[in-house]
């Protein structure tokens, strides 16, 4: 089965992102843990949390089938050990959260080492992995990979690998491919998708790939950019996402649309799942 939803709002209660994604005909689903673009939130009250659990249930979503969203401003990479340090703990909260909404992964950017080495970004993203996995020993991270501007990590699955080489953890760390992120980084997504999954299973293994983000391109082929285009509006094009939903690698997880337009969220959702027959 695949399990295909947007990345919903959690507006006026976290448990009610659960309901937008069951309306919109998804089977799966992301959301941000608390308000990502603040530091510090109040705690996740006990009530929302059985409330969330609830629709869940109700729903038929599973903790498979759902990809958190780490808030942007955490920079595992960053050389700026205050910076690192104040990362490091919104990762660990927005991970208690997400283990205590019931659900098992947390997607991450692997940030940006900003001067000094590649290497010891990676050796300092690796570091803030295994620390959040000790605070919070249940928690599946997938480190998402990026279009690569500047000195930001994870553009190619080098970069992913070595990330993964570099920490302790490796059981609970795997990762998310999002598909404009791939095609801004260089790997023809538009002729090579099956490919390029093809080629992510035989380095890292079907299992290290934890979910999916489903979005077209507004931008080219190695423009090192990324701007999300809604399915089939973008320079990827249909054929892409339907040859991503028949290959083996996407059963199972979560497989979610960032597009920019919600009015076609429900018709996007749509297409991917009747391509799946």
């Amino acid at each position: 089965m695949r399990f295909v939803g947007p990345h919903v709002s959690i507006r006026e209660n976290i448990a009610f992102s659960v309901t937008r994604a069951k309306e919109l005909g998804a089977t799966g689903f992301a959301l941000f843990t608390k308000n990502q673009r603040v530091w510090s939130a109040p705690g996740l009250k006990d009530e929302d949390a059985a409330l969330f659990k609830k629709n869940m249930d109700e729903c038929g979503y599973t903790n498979d089938s759902v990809l958190p969203h780490a808030g942007y401003l955490i920079n595992p990479a960053s050389p700026d050990k205050e910076l690192w340090e104040k990362s490091r703990k919104l990762f660990i909260d927005e991970a208690s959260r997400t283990v205590k909404l019931g659900l098992k992964y947390l997607n991450i950017h692997p940030g940006a080492y900003k001067e000094g080495s590649k290497e010891e970004g990676i050796r300092r993203c690796a570091a803030m992995l295994d620390s959040v996995i000790e605070e919070v020993p249940s928690i599946m991270i997938a480190v998402e990979n990026t279009a690569g501007a500047g000195t930001i990590l994870g553009s190619v699955f080098e970069e992913l690998d070595a990330i993964l080489s570099a920490a302790n953890k490796k059981d609970q760390i795997g990762f998310t491919l999002d598909t404009a992120h791939l095609f801004g980084s260089g790997y023809d997504v538009k002729n090579e998708a099956g490919k390029i999954l093809d080629e992510f299973v035989s380095r890292f293994g079907k299992d290290k790939l934890f979910g999916m983000h489903l979005n077209d391109s507004k931008v080219p082929l190695s423009s090192h950019k990324d701007r999300h285009e809604s399915i089939g509006k973008g320079l990827i094009g249909k054929e892409a996402f339907i040859e991503i939903i028949h290959h083996s690698a996407t059963e199972g997880i979560p497989l979610i649309l960032e597009t920019p337009d919600e009015e076609r969220w429900r018709d996007e959702i749509a297409f991917l799942l009747s391509s799946e027959n």
